[in-house]
């Protein structure tokens, strides 16, 4: 809005300066001087204006991170009102959880398959002990990477023995669906 503003008045009074200057030179009256003087002066000020607010600011260097503009996706947001319609408050819902997290790798010096991250994860509200791993699978999750990478998740947490179910979107919207194949797990 700023450098709307600027521009439409560097743009006006750049018109009125040649105008001015104009009629200065035909008729030779004074007045018409001092208008044009300030016209002129408008006309600086606004190119400096627009000037120093187009400048890029260099106290900010170019970098390739920036933060995102939501930590969770539209899609988990809305499952995630639901979870929390569903269960109450008597269980935390955390999301976008770890696997590393929630689940120990004991005797071996490589963890890195446990850095991949469940959409969320239901811990008692007391100990904040996790309880069961929530999957949300949108279409993305047909894709072959993304079927073995699902496989090697689920293979981790029978393993731990900590509980992962997966819902479709379709299944994520209904809240009895939800409730029924949650409490499974939690009772």
């Amino acid at each position: 809005m700023k450098k709307q503003f600027i521009l439409g008045g560097t743009i006006i009074s750049g018109i009125l300066a040649i105008v001015l200057s104009y009629f200065y030179a035909v008729n030779r009256y004074g007045w018409i001087l001092a208008l044009t003087c300030v016209a002129v002066a408008a006309l600086l000020i606004c190119i400096a204006a627009f000037a120093f607010f187009t400048k890029k600011d260099v106290s900010a260097p170019d970098t390739v991170y920036r933060k995102k503009r939501n930590y969770i996706s539209p899609s988990e947001y809305s499952f995630l009102q639901t979870l929390r319609m569903v269960i109450g408050n008597r269980y935390v819902i955390c999301t976008q959880v770890p696997l590393v997290s929630v689940i120990e790798k004991r005797g071996a010096a490589f963890r890195n398959e446990l850095f991949r991250v469940v959409d969320f994860m239901i811990a008692d509200s007391d100990s904040y002990e996790p309880l069961l791993l929530i999957e949300l699978n949108d279409a993305s999750h047909l894709r072959s990477d993304r079927a073995e990478r699902d496989r090697k998740v689920a293979e981790i947490c029978a393993a731990a023995q900590l509980p992962l179910i997966t819902f479709t979107l379709a299944e994520a919207r209904d809240p009895m669906v939800v409730k029924r194949t949650v409490y499974k797990f939690l009772r």
